[in-house]
């Protein structure tokens, strides 16, 4: 039974858990700061409602910064892809270890206002807000390890408020924009690059992992089934894609099939004239020698062209949302866009574009009043 008494202005709760079976130390559970008795005795009650059915989980006492640490590097890495290991041990070390409101905290007093006034700091110090997102996911998996590890009991990320992805921040292109663009690549060695990002909404990975074995040129089809990524210490590699929904087929049309046909006798000559030293690793987008291409250069050149063509500087991954874009105005089903994009789910999608999507809403009035007026007709 929990004994409640009043120390000052506030009350505090003991209850008894007998002596350890170890030490022979008697162990108890002690807390206070209550400005209400009653809720001391609500408290109390649902610890020993907790023991009674054996869930009740002693409080760690383990340093937040320290127990994220070992389970980041001693368990949660050993589980992710390699090329997400560098990402995310970054945003582990630079925002959940460091500048962190509750690093220094003890695991089990971290509540749900903790972590709100983290998000909060973190969107006065201008980051987006897909990053703070990916600092929640991390935090998530954190503190969900931290209760199957009996640490904690519950999650405090559970009633945490992270603020919604702002899909808003893309730069879109005009028709006119991608033709002036496309116009001036003509020639241009990465033309086929540019032209599969704004027609196939592919992402520049996808596009630089394409190889040729994955074109199926009787059905006009392209088979996405890895991507380029950057190691560190290794270097760029080819991996296998992140979600079962981003390894997909996209049909394309007879122009972009004719496109890919011309590049690949283009990159025939080149097989020609280096010979043996061109090293053919079936890559549809490669360097002149057959070898991977570094992204880096991809923006180069794309940040040439553009202003060759006089059109909007936009990023490589403003050519698919341009993409999803031009379908959406064209009334094409959200559920084929996703898919055509890789998404892992529609609902991304359509958070993603719904600002882009056309209001149908606006006949809904009328409908309705047709649909009145026209049961009264029929009454009279």
């Amino acid at each position: 039974m929990a004994h409640i008494r009043k120390r000052g202005k506030t009350y505090s709760y003991t209850i008894d858990l007998g002596r350890d079976p170890v030490t022979g130390k008697r162990k108890q559970i002690n807390k206070g700061g209550f400005i209400r008795k009653k809720d001391a005795e609500a408290e109390a009650r649902k610890i020993e409602s907790e023991m009674d059915d054996n869930k009740y989980i002693e409080p760690s006492k383990e340093i937040f910064s320290e127990f994220a640490g070992d389970w980041f590097y001693g368990h949660y890495q050993n589980r992710i892809k390699k090329t997400t290991v560098s990402n995310r041990a970054y945003l582990m070390e630079r925002h959940i270890l460091q500048n962190n409101l509750f690093s220094n905290k003890t695991i089990s007093k971290i509540k749900a206002s903790d972590i709100d006034a983290f998000y909060n700091q973190k969107i006065q110090e201008k980051y987006s807000t897909s990053y703070i997102r990916q600092m929640h996911q991390l935090l998530n998996q954190a503190f969900n390890q931290a209760v199957k590890w009996g640490k904690i009991a519950s999650n405090p990320i559970t009633d945490t408020d992270p603020p919604a992805v702002n899909y808003g921040e893309m730069f879109i292109w005009s028709f006119d924009e991608i033709h002036q663009f496309l116009n001036a690549c003509r020639g241009e060695r990465h033309y086929l690059t540019f032209l599969l990002a704004i027609y196939t909404g592919m992402r520049r990975g996808e596009i630089l992992g394409l190889k040729w074995s994955d074109i199926d040129f009787d059905n006009k089809k392209i088979y996405v089934k890895r991507s380029l990524a950057h190691i560190p210490g290794h270097g760029y590699t080819l991996t296998t894609l992140k979600t079962k929904k981003s390894k997909r087929q996209i049909p394309i049309s007879e122009f972009v099939l004719n496109e890919l046909k011309v590049h690949k006798n283009t990159q025939y000559g080149w097989k020609e004239l280096i010979g043996d030293l061109y090293e053919d690793q079936d890559l549809v987008i490669g360097t002149n020698e057959g070898t991977m291409q570094d992204p880096r250069n991809v923006n180069r050149v794309m940040k040439r062209l553009i202003k060759k063509a006089g059109v909007r500087e936009i990023r490589f991954h403003d050519m698919r949302h341009t993409h999803a874009s031009i379908l959406i105005s064209e009334g094409i089903d959200i559920v084929k866009i996703s898919n055509r994009l890789g998404h892992a789910n529609p609902k991304i999608t359509y958070e993603c574009y719904a600002h882009l999507l056309p209001n149908s809403d606006s006949d809904v009035a009328d409908i309705f009043q047709d649909a009145i007026q026209n049961h009264t007709n029929d009454k009279k």
